[in-house]
């Protein structure tokens, strides 16, 4: 480390290691010093011997020059090597309890926070200021350092003489004082052929004005006769000579040796004196200068004296390898070498002689050190370590490696940091293990401090810790203090806070301040210990506390539709299938610091108990109470002693206080709040909660929309009706706990009371008499509660008596939803009152008892199975609004709903779906609405079958429910699609009235049943064009039955279109074609026609679907306000096809609704996936729910033996293969221009969504021929040689959107070569010559979208036989409608169409 950065800082390390100087004073100084309240003259210079600026160049001990800028010196009065003391186990207890009384009162270190160590603090905060009592330790153990034969710090380097100038032979006073007994000792040491500097001063009082005169005099003689090392210094002692200093002077003087005291002498008594009462600042500078001048002008200059007289002496042996010989073979071929250079002291060290070449070297590197040398003094001291070594100068050679480790840390910072670290290592063990002396404890205790504070200055705490550990261990509070400022330097760790181990050394601490009966510091250490095991990793904490829960996790609770209460119970504390593996090593980690938790609160507690502080032990030991990692025997002794607390504790006058206060709160059992539930009316199915309805066929939600995490929808019931709280309660110990007189605390509130109603008179809640749990067993309890009065109930907590003796208390209230709305929400932590555990009584809510019947597990695919609902009112008020929403409408169909009697079961008489063969039409028109709505909720109650936004599919709703009434409501489920399906079915009740646009918020009961649809029949279909008319497809339906056991009878087959109708291509289908066994298939194939509308068919005065969804469109894109009107009703022709006696009248319910329903689920579908950018909302504003040219078809099958189950498949939108592209016409912006405002304000999303709506057109457009040619050709007729025939030419064009402007050339056999274009092919079999057209060959008109032109012509054929007619060419253009129409078209709409088979015709054969 650079000397100036060194310099800047009070170094611990500089000031114990500085220079001594001894000071005498005669007994005229004396009196002046004890008129200014000082004891010696050393204590009058002493504040000035720190940090004296010298700012001066010397010489090391090479000669090479380097700058001294300050030093430190200590003053003392006596010497004297012989009177050692040897500190003892006991000395050291005593002075670190002293140390420790002088801090007063212990609190916890700043780092240490409520939630645990505040890292931030720990980093940036003075480790010296979390233990006062070691910082005092410190500087009184190195403060009492003792001179020492085998090191020369304490010996003084030069000694200042005082006389007094009042004296009468001051001269004579100094050389008294140079032959004083001290001075002798001194120089009895001997100084290696150096002599010891003598400084004189002569002290002018300020008592005697006389010598005022006559001082400067005595002066001059005193330097002639000493010499030139002398100096005046003048201090005052006469009140008179003060002048007008203030008070505050005054005190500031003082504490210039007050400050000095408390640094130097912490522990010495410091009577209540004002030093320097007598000084002025000026007499205090005067000091500072004659310390500063002395320093300068004499010590420093002696002590370089003495390096260089050292360093010339001992050069021989720092001569290197010559040297090194030379002393060697000194040491090993002169037998008297030893014996005149060592000696054996009287503590059975061995020593080196002053005058000896090791003593000297020792005394050459301590004065470098003292001159900050370090380097020098470092090489000094490595020569001087070989040769301790060699002699087994075991206290010497410690006390140099001790030494040299401090040089290297000084200034050869950037070593190898585990090389000073072994230094100091060998220099403690060698303290400890091989020396003799009684202070080799002391020796080695000051090398650990010196070492530990060396790594603080340079923020090696890495090092720290193991340095302490290595220290001595002969006194439990030397060993307390060493692992706490080992713990302490884990805080300090880089780049992170090592908090583990600050704990686990914290602990051991606090093991040791107990052996040494430090009580105070030992609770100190251990709720650092408690607190900073908050401060672990959430793994860690996770892994302590929640260790086995994390594998065996409670699962929510799901309400099946056949759950009792019991299984609801069951389903709550089940442990999920799946466990994952736990990993040994981990959890054997985690139960050690979880063991720790135990230990610490467990000594904790029992101090508070022997302080008899009941209250905290309270705390301690319910903390202790929640470690399930505790062994069986400890658990059950932890408990046993919590009891003996409480029965102690009842005696005294606190326990009064607890008892007004509430029971105890412990952690033990294990009552998680988020796992209990409130079931409202438990013995009936499903859960009951409050939804908003909207009864437009969306899904009820949470009240006010809020559909987040965590919220829910409020709870509520009506009076006297009996509500259950479920709780798991788990014991998480290893031994078994009674529970006894379980019941919940509550708090109500009346609805317009005035006054506070108590909670007895307005609930009944139930008391559990015992709950028996064993060890690690989780159970149910439930407690009901009956309301009875309106108001709101929250749940608070639940009470019991642990072991029929601690009253107890466990809380159940949650945090509500973090807020953060404001400012000062946001900068603290404020929730807002959490209701998971609350309801509300209300006297006007209706109170209905809801079940369903005979739900199935198991369908076929198609099948049917009827079900029953029942509602009754079991309350005092009239139910006005009963609705119910399924989650598969496709699945679900329902019946009016009728009242019934209690004697009544609810299942209606199934009259069957079948009918005799001739009530079924073979094609019927009936009218049906077209609207794209959602079919999932069906009004029950109140409303109206036609009203908007009702579900058109229950009719006849019941006006009201009047109390003690009921009604049933037969349900069919039929199994739609194949798979596992969780159906819910919802049914809520108000006792308003609600319109269908209402948003009505009822009180629902939500049940959940899993249904798996097994497959019955495999239905495909396919399309395919008719060869005998254009307008015509062929429709087939291949059917296999995918049951291996069971044959299946086919009933019939209808088919739902609005321009289509279908007829079987062949005639006479009976049961025996239609009858499938196991595992078998037939087809069946139909003629898919235009349909003819009678006579007395009267036409829809609504537009067509096509057209309601071109505008819709239109107005969607460019108008600026969006679409609102649903399109008019269609009409369909429904085909029947039946193959028995018996038939299906599908247009009654819910035959019809179930087509209709699934006709929606496809719909919606299709646009979903079309139509992306087109929200969901507006579909049924926009799109129709069937189309003109679509087919829907559906099957009827019953099964032949078995269950005798009968079902129906359907496959909706068919589409017969011609291209509709009917929706480019709404891209198309309308005559009165598109509005400003529209869609999102951006053009962006204007063109995303019109390119989005032209390209699925064009991809729509599928590569059928737009126009199809159909002949019909008349009897040939004889005339002459020739047979001509009339011929009637059919184009049909299929285009919505084009009508087609075409060129019909007809050709004759021989003309094909030259009128067939190059690339096409037309084959024609027949003879070339045997025929040909007559009059105009070529014809030219337009046909219009979706219509037809007829072409009339004439052939003639020279003999009789049979020729194919089929040769014409065929050349169409489009007719755009209007110029948007292009834009938006991207294939070409031009074509050349031949004949793609042939067309026979017999001529004469007739």
């Amino acid at each position: 480390m650079p000397r100036a950065s060194l310099a800047q800082k009070k170094d611990f390390v500089t000031k114990a290691f500085c220079p001594r100087i001894l000071a005498l004073a005669s007994p005229g100084v004396q009196d002046a010093c004890a008129v200014n309240g000082f004891d010696t003259f050393a204590d009058l210079l002493s504040p000035f011997g720190q940090d004296v600026l010298t700012q001066i160049t010397i010489q090391d001990g090479q000669g090479a020059p380097y700058f001294l800028d300050k030093i430190n010196v200590r003053f003392t009065t006596d010497f004297n090597i012989e009177k050692l003391h040897a500190p003892s186990g006991s000395d050291v207890d005593s002075l670190v309890k002293t140390c420790a009384a002088a801090c007063g009162e212990s609190g916890d270190p700043p780092f240490i926070g409520s939630d645990g160590v505040i890292k931030d603090v720990a980093a940036a905060d003075d480790i010296s200021t979390w233990a006062p009592w070691y910082t005092l330790f410190r500087q009184q153990w190195v403060g009492d350092m003792q001179p020492s034969e085998h090191e020369t710090f304490m010996h003084p380097v030069a000694c200042m003489l005082v006389a007094s100038g009042s004296e009468a032979d001051p001269i004579g006073a100094l050389r008294a004082l140079q032959t004083s007994a001290a001075v002798q000792r001194v120089l009895s040491c001997g100084d290696g052929g150096t002599k010891i500097l003598f400084y004189y001063v002569l002290l002018h009082d300020g008592r005697d004005t006389a010598a005022l005169q006559t001082i400067d005099l005595q002066f001059d003689q005193v330097r002639k006769t000493l010499g030139q090392n002398s100096a005046l210094l003048k201090i005052n002692t006469n009140t008179d000579l003060l002048g007008d200093a203030d008070a505050g002077e005054r005190v500031k003087i003082s504490s210039i040796w007050s400050s000095d005291i408390s640094a130097t002498r912490p522990l010495a008594a410091h009577p209540e004196k004002n030093y320097g009462e007598m000084l002025t600042m000026r007499d205090v500078a005067a000091l500072r200068d004659a310390v500063k001048l002395m320093l300068v002008r004499s010590v420093v200059p002696h002590m370089q004296n003495v390096i260089r007289v050292l360093s010339d002496q001992t050069a021989s042996e720092r001569r290197g390898i010559t040297g090194r010989l030379f002393s060697a073979g000194r040491r090993y071929l002169n037998t008297t070498a030893k014996t005149e250079n060592t000696y054996v002291g009287n503590d059975g060290e061995v020593y080196y002689r002053h005058k000896s070449p090791e003593a000297m070297l020792r005394r050459l590197a301590d004065c470098s050190f003292m001159l900050k040398d370090y380097r020098f003094a470092q090489s000094v001291y490595q020569i001087a370590r070989r040769d301790f070594q060699s002699e087994k100068a075991w206290l010497c050679y410690a006390g140099v490696q001790e030494m040299i480790g401090v040089c290297k840390l000084l200034w050869e910072v950037q070593t190898t940091k585990a090389e000073f670290d072994s230094i100091f290592d060998d220099a403690v063990s060698t303290y400890v293990q091989r020396t003799r002396t009684p202070r080799r404890h002391f020796f080695a205790v000051r090398c650990t401090v010196v070492y530990y504070e060396l790594l603080k200055h340079h923020r090696f705490y890495a090092f720290a810790p193991g340095a302490l550990l290595r220290g001595p261990s002969f006194s439990a509070s030397l060993t307390a203090l060493f692992n706490e400022q080992a713990a302490y330097s884990y805080l300090k760790a880089v780049p992170r806070p090592n908090v583990r181990k600050f704990a686990f050394y914290a602990m051991l601490a606090s093991q040791s301040f107990q052996k040494a009966q430090m009580s105070d510091l030992a609770n100190r250490c251990l709720r650092m210990v408690r607190v900073s095991l908050k401060s672990r990793p959430q793994e860690q904490i996770r892994a302590d506390s929640d260790d086995e829960k994390s594998h065996e996790k409670v699962t929510e609770v799901k309400s099946p539709i056949r759950a009792s209460l019991d299984e609801k119970a069951a389903a709550l504390i089940s442990p999920t299938a799946d466990k994952a593996p736990v990993d040994k090593a981990s959890v054997t980690a985690k139960t050690k610091w979880a063991a720790i938790d135990s230990y610490i609160n467990h000594e904790l507690g029992r101090q508070s108990m022997a302080v008899h502080n009941f209250e905290e032990a309270f705390q301690y030991f319910m903390a202790l109470m929640g470690d399930e990692k505790t062994p069986p025997k400890l658990q059950s002794k932890y408990l046993q002693e919590l009891l003996q607390l409480f029965l102690e504790s009842s005696d005294q006058p606190m326990a009064d206080d607890r008892k007004q206060a509430g029971a105890i709160e412990l952690s033990i059992p294990s009552i998680d709040p988020q796992l209990a539930r409130i079931i409202m009316s438990p013995e009936l199915e499903g859960e009951d909660t409050m939804l908003e309805w909207r009864l437009d066929g969306s899904i009820p939600g949470q009240i006010g929309g809020s559909g987040g995490s965590g919220s829910q929808s409020p709870r509520c019931c009506s009076v006297g009706e009996v509500v259950a709280v479920l709780l798991v309660v788990t014991n998480p110990l290893a031994i078994g706990v009674t529970l006894s007189n379980l019941t919940l605390e509550c708090a109500f509130e009346g609805v317009g009371d005035s006054t506070e109603t108590p909670v007895d008179a307005a609930l009944d809640i139930s008391v559990v008499a015992t709950v028996i749990l064993e060890g690690e067993q989780t159970t149910m309890v439930t407690v009901q509660i009956v309301p009875r009065r309106a108001g709101s109930v929250s749940i608070l907590g639940a009470k019991y008596l642990l072991c029929d003796i601690l009253p107890t208390f466990k809380s159940l209230v949650l945090p509500g939803r973090r807020m953060n709305d404001t400012k000062e929400q946001r900068m603290g932590i404020v929730h807002t009152p959490d209701t998971t555990l609350g309801f509300s009584v209300k006297s006007d809510l209706p109170r209905l008892e809801i079940t369903v019947d005979d739900l199935p597990d198991t369908l076929m695919s198609g099948s049917m199975h009827q079900a029953c609902l029942r509602v009754a009112n079991s309350g005092t008020l009239a139910c006005h609004s009963v609705a119910m929403w399924v989650s598969h409408p496709s699945f679900v169909g329902i019946r009016p709903p009728r009242l019934c009697n209690d004697e009544e079961d609810g299942l209606v008489e199934d009259t069957g779906m079948y009918v005799p063969l001739s009530d079924v039409k073979k094609h019927e028109r009936i009218e049906v609405p077209n609207v794209l709505r959602d079919y999932s909720t069906f009004v029950l109650v109140g409303g109206q079958a036609d009203a908007p936004g009702a579900s058109a599919h229950c009719v006849e709703p019941l006006g009201s429910l009047g109390p003690g009434e009921a009604f049933t409501v037969p349900i069919w489920i039929r199994g739609d699609r194949v798979g596992a399906h969780t159906l819910s079915l919802c049914v809520g009740a108000s006792s308003a009235e609600t319109s269908a646009r209402d948003v009505a918020v009822m009180r629902s009961r939500v049940f959940e049943v899993d249904v798996v649809v097994t497959p019955s029949l495999r239905v495909n279909a396919f399309v395919r064009p008719s060869t005998k008319n254009p307008r015509e497809r062929i429709f087939g339906v291949e059917v296999e039955n995918m049951q291996a056991d069971l044959s299946v009878q086919l009933v019939q087959t209808t088919f739902t279109s609005g321009s289509y109708e279908l007829v079987p291509v062949s005639a006479g289908s009976g049961p025996q074609g239609a009858l499938l066994g196991p595992r078998q298939a037939v087809s069946l194939v139909y003629r898919a026609r235009p349909h003819e509308p009678a006579a007395a068919d009267k036409p829809l005065e609504c537009e067509s679907p096509e057209m309601f969804a071109v505008r819709a469109l239109r107005q969607f894109i460019y108008a600026s306000e969006k679409p609102a009107s649903t399109p008019g009703p269609i009409s369909l022709i429904y085909s029947n096809d039946v193959f028995g006696e018996l038939g299906v009248d599908c247009t009654q319910r819910p035959l019809q609704s179930y087509i209709t329903r699934s006709q929606v689920h496809r719909r919606r579908n299709v646009l979903r996936a079309g139509y992306p950018l087109i929200p969901a909302k507006h579909h049924s504003a926009m799109f129709p729910l069937f189309e003109s040219f679509g087919i829907d078809f559906v099957l009827f099958w019953r099964q032949v033996g078995g269950a005798g189950r009968a079902g129906h498949h359907s496959i909706s939108g068919i589409d017969l293969g011609v291209p509709h592209d009917y929706l480019v016409e709404g891209l198309n912006p309308p005559a009165e221009g598109a509005a400003r405002t529209w869609l999102s304000d951006t053009m962006h999303d204007r063109e995303a969504l019109i390119q989005s709506v032209a390209s699925r057109s064009d991809a729509a457009v599928r590569s059928e021929r737009p126009l199809d040619v159909a002949m019909r050709v008349d009897a040939a007729r004889g005339d002459g040689p020739l047979y001509v025939a009339d011929v009637a030419i059919s184009v049909y064009n299929h285009s919505w959107r084009h009508a087609y402007r075409f060129t019909l050339e007809l050709l004759s056999p021989h003309e094909l070569a030259e009128f067939v274009a190059d690339g096409a092919t037309m084959e024609y079999s027949g003879s070339r010559a045997a025929w040909s057209w007559l009059d105009e060959t070529t014809h030219s008109t337009l046909v219009e979208p979706h219509g037809m032109a007829v072409v009339h012509a004439r052939l003639a054929c020279c003999a009789p036989g049979t020729i194919d007619v089929a040769v014409w060419r065929l050349q169409a253009s489009a007719s755009v409608t209007s110029p948007g129409a292009a834009v938006f078209g991207s294939k070409s709409l031009d074509c050349v169409l031949y004949p793609t088979q042939p067309h026979f015709v017999h001529v004469g054969t007739m």
